[in-house]
């Protein structure tokens, strides 16, 4: 089905580059700050048309990112035709021009997803090396901030070595998203510090204990969810796609909304769909967003406590009934925010313990014998070209991936 939707895209914009001769399509980040609501004005195109979405597509219109590539076919005359928005990493909103008028519906991001793996010798510190070699930023983002806890970054030295094995998602040639880092391992001083991502999507050492924590706290005193977390799915009555990028808990208007964690204010106003909206930043890539307030009580650039006061429940926006609608982002992207609010810091216990044993001696053998053997990565090297070793990926496979 998401193939035959991004053959469709794909055709549809052949078709209409061919008879329109000079339409272009072209693509480029979507500008800070700009939202649906104004880029459809730029474009002359009533705004009315947002009332087509429902409740949670409306949501999405608020998650359009400046760190994310849009795609527009323009007309010689300047009439957009079509526009491709992504919202996150799985959904983008497709806004199209029809003989009669402008339609606008929800639609898959079509990517390929596949397992890299990277050895680098150090040159100058990790997270430089990778962005020189491998070309990927957020890959050395992501591989800093898991190994930070199990390795001190000032005691390594030129010619030590790494390694990491990751998904990557990829679209037209360009990565998109976050790189998941299944294991990542450093050799420094002839000592090889490892990292292991488990089935519960916490990262852990060689011996169970959890390195990064979950550390949020709820954002009200007491939790009614009235709608859950969704990332991608095909909804079986309605018949299309759906995402609620977040968790509504429904309170009473005036019910004050907590800080889920220690952090500063980097957004405290009205914003459009959201309504009175509040965003921290908090520590580890991580930021929370407080949607449909009745009333803020913060201010931007301010530092706020976990558990203080930052707004009140309210029904502002475009909402259908007063909640408080909690969004949790790492990096830039979308998670489930009850994965952080049930956290647990006592690590691995009993089964789950000896599950994880068996899983990180697996990975260890693996990943051990990829290192001594030296044997060459498996990555794309630039934007424009993919450079895939296809007896690698047969390798991999037999040795245990």
């Amino acid at each position: 089905m998401e193939r035959e939707l991004f053959m469709r895209q794909i055709i549809v914009l052949i078709v209409l580059s061919v008879s329109l001769f000079s339409a272009r399509v072209s693509n480029d980040y979507w500008e800070k700050g700009l939202d649906l609501e104004t880029y459809l004005q730029r474009h002359h195109i009533s705004t009315g048309i947002i009332d087509q979405l429902d409740k949670d597509d409306i949501q999405l219109v608020s998650e359009i990112d400046h760190n994310r590539r849009f795609y527009e076919m323009i007309a010689s005359n300047g009439i957009l035709l079509q526009a491709l928005i992504p919202t996150g990493e799985e959904l983008q909103l497709h806004l199209f021009r029809t003989p009669s008028c402008y339609e606008i519906e929800v639609i898959p991001v079509s990517y390929q997803k596949d397992t890299y793996v990277t050895l680098l010798k150090v040159e100058k510190n990790p997270h430089r090396d990778i962005v020189k070699k491998i070309k990927n930023r957020k890959l050395a983002d992501e591989f800093t901030k898991v190994m930070k806890h199990s390795v001190n970054f000032s005691g390594i030295q030129k010619n030590d070595k790494l390694a990491i094995v990751y998904d990557q998602k990829m679209r037209l040639g360009q990565p998109i998203g976050i790189p998941d880092i299944k294991v990542a391992m450093l050799e420094s001083h002839k000592e090889r510090h490892y990292v292991f991502k488990h089935t519960d999507g916490k990262y852990y050492d060689e011996n169970g204990t959890e390195l990064v924590k979950k550390y949020m706290g709820k954002p009200l005193k007491h939790i009614r969810i009235t709608s859950h977390f969704t990332n991608r799915r095909f909804h079986p009555v309605l018949k299309r796609w759906k995402a609620h990028l977040g968790t509504d808990f429904g309170a009473r208007r005036g019910t004050p909304v907590l800080s889920a964690a220690d952090g500063r204010v980097v957004f405290a106003q009205w914003k459009g769909a959201n309504g009175n909206l509040v965003k921290i930043k908090h520590r580890d890539g991580y930021a929370t967003i407080y949607a449909h307030l009745s009333r803020i009580k913060t201010k931007c650039g301010k530092k706020v406590k976990k558990g203080e006061v930052i707004g009140y429940v309210g029904n502002t926006g475009r909402s259908t009934g007063p909640h408080l609608h909690f969004g949790v982002y790492l990096n830039g992207r979308a998670i489930n925010p009850m994965r952080m609010v049930k956290f647990s810091s006592k690590g691995l216990y009993g089964k789950d313990k000896k599950a994880y044993i068996r899983r990180k001696k697996r990975y260890t053998k693996i990943i051990d014998k990829i290192f001594d053997e030296n044997r060459p990565s498996y990555v794309w090297n630039t934007v424009q070209e993919r450079w895939v070793s296809p007896n690698k990926r047969e390798y991999y496979r037999k040795i245990g991936w």
